[in-house]
């Protein structure tokens, strides 16, 4: 063996390269004198205390029939040598959501862990550990008494913690508990603290110790069951490192405030990252008005009830307040969380223009918020206004409304914002598009947008005569999938649409497989697309077409002729 390979630094970068905790598992059985490297990888996340009981001896423990690990006998003082080397490896315990019940992990009965901490402190046991979620070293928290073992993990190590609080937890222990960070936990980067789902709503204040944490940047209460009172929100503007903040909004804790009187908005002058959760959509405007973010780049709002055209209006007015530096914003998300049936509310493209003023966003996504009405006109602002968004999508899982947006509309957006990868938007495909104008006349089609990946017709309404499988061929060449509402119960057009998204799609992963085999017919293809949009070339109807003529019914057919044809275009 290489003596480099003793060198622990070189060989844990050599391994980070493996990628199967079996093939650790087999290195570290090849020679003693490697086995640390690969050990700590293996051992430096863990989801549960059982791998550690487990390295006990057999004998002292069995799992029963409810998939518990409980003692058969008191293990030995030197029979818990294994379990404290291999507790210094851990860095993190992170609960594992997975559900499979082949690769779950047992739990341990409540007395094998009082005893494993009677024996040793967590802060010895794990003296490495920087990232704790408490579900994954003890059941979740039943009573406030059960704050005794979570604050014994508390420590300057520490960075990242999660955990749940009871839901009857009095608000004054919960409040201790988190105020003990400040002098316990004084390197903590994230919080995150949550409630049992189910559970009465906890209200508590956020300690005025915790500005003294330097390098909390993140706090996560948005939660279900967690609610900070107004006043702890004031507190937070004194916290100068925080960065990300997430919060649930109730109108009985005393969130929403009154924004009226309110002279001067609480700043929260590094904050980058703001997410809200709440019952309506008001209290999260009447919160936004009560604070400025000036470095504002990333907002997410989910809210339960369905919003009237004027809360929505509203809020999108009140972004104006709160995120003084328009050029700083880059993802806005914002939507109803649930969709209950059809969302009847028209949203008419002058509510969403205040969003124009955001000239670097990236990520602009709206989720069953009602029935989008927008125009040609803002979409055509809205490709100046964001020249480098990636993903836009206005999504209804309902929409009654015909769409007023033109295909021709959405083939200039997406061919002038280079970097658009999702698009999902309902649009009136029922007419031949128009092509671009460019000095001189109608010169070419649109030019080819290679970054474009998803599309999600949403209810758009479709037209075979519209050549749409085609120019969604030629403009988009790198397009993968082509999608589109398929909802239950439709009325007969509806149904009728979906039926034709579904036979021009086919058409259209023919036309992409042909456009890889022969790529002089797409050429061919794209001067007749043309030509058929400037009214220079008509479909006969007769057998006797002419070579221009032949092309388009081959496209329109679905391209279903016989091969002699494609024959004749690829030598055209």
């Amino acid at each position: 063996m290489h003596r480099a390979l003793l060198i622990d630094d070189l060989l844990t970068s050599i391994l980070q390269h493996v990628t199967s905790p079996k093939d650790l598992i087999n290195f570290a059985r090849t020679c003693s004198a490697v086995s640390d490297p690969p050990l700590n990888m293996l051992w430096r996340v863990q989801s549960s205390l059982a791998p550690l009981i487990m390295c006990l001896p057999e004998a002292t423990w069995e799992i029963r029939k409810d998939h518990h690990i409980y003692f058969t006998r008191k293990p030995l003082p030197m029979e818990w040598e294994r379990v404290r080397i291999n507790a210094l490896r851990i860095r993190q315990f992170i609960r594992n959501n997975r559900r499979s019940l082949l690769t779950r992990l047992p739990k341990l009965d409540s007395h094998v862990v009082q005893q494993l901490f009677a024996l040793f402190a967590p802060t010895e046991l794990f003296p490495n550990l920087y990232a704790l979620q408490f579900d994954a070293v003890s059941n979740r928290l039943q009573r406030s008494s059960d704050f005794w073992l979570l604050r014994q993990f508390f420590s300057p190590m520490l960075e990242k913690l999660i955990f749940n609080v009871p839901s009857t937890a009095p608000a004054h222990e919960v409040e201790q508990l988190v105020g003990a960070l400040a002098a316990e936990a004084s390197g903590l980067r994230q919080l995150s603290i949550s409630v049992h789902y189910g559970g009465a709503v906890c209200h508590f204040a956020l300690p005025l110790s915790l500005e003294r944490i330097p390098k909390l940047n993140r706090l996560d209460m948005g939660a279900v069951g967690v609610c900070p009172a107004i006043h702890s929100i004031a507190n937070i503007q004194h916290w100068r490192a925080l960065k990300s903040l997430s919060l649930m909004l109730q109108e009985e804790s005393g969130t929403m405030g009154n924004s009226a009187s309110i002279d001067v908005p609480l700043k929260l002058s590094v904050l980058e990252r703001l997410i809200l959760y709440a019952g309506r959509l008001r209290l999260c405007t009447s919160f936004l008005l009560q604070i400025a973010t000036p470095r504002l780049a990333c907002l997410e709002v989910e809210y339960c009830t369905p919003a009237v055209p004027e809360e929505v209006t509203a809020f999108m007015l009140s972004l104006e307040t709160c995120c003084q530096t328009f050029a700083n914003m880059e993802q806005i998300c914002f939507g109803h969380s649930f969709c209950c049936g059809p969302a009847l509310h028209p949203l008419p493209s002058d509510v969403f223009r205040p969003l124009l003023k955001f000239t670097r966003l990236t990520y602009v996504d709206f989720l069953n918020m009602g029935n989008y009405c927008l125009d040609d006109t803002f979409i055509g602002d809205a490709a100046v206004a964001w020249p480098g968004i990636r993903m836009l999508r206005f999504i209804a899982e309902h929409q009654t409304d015909t769409p007023t947006v033109t295909f021709s509309a959405i083939l200039s957006f997406a061919t002038r914002c280079t970097s658009l990868r999702t698009l999902h938007l309902n649009f009136d495909a029922t007419q031949v598009p128009t092509p671009p104008y460019v000095p001189g006349g109608h010169t070419d089609l649109w030019l080819n947008q290679t970054a474009l990946r998803e599309l999600h017709v949403g209810h758009s309404q479709v037209a075979t005569a519209a050549l749409v499988p085609f120019l969604l061929a030629v403009v988009f060449p790198n397009l993968n999938d082509i999608k589109w509402h398929q909802t239950p119960g439709v009325d007969y057009d509806a149904w009728l649409h979906e039926l034709q998204w579904g036979e021009l799609a086919e058409v259209w992963r023919k036309a992409v497989s042909l456009q890889k085999t022969n790529p002089a017919m797409l050429a061919s293809f794209r001067a007749v697309l043309l030509r058929y949009m400037l009214g220079q070339v008509a479909l006969a109807d007769e057998d006797g077409d002419g070579e221009e003529e032949g092309i388009l019914r081959y496209m329109l057919n679905g391209m279903e002729e016989e091969e002699g044809m494609g024959d004749s275009m690829s030598t055209s």
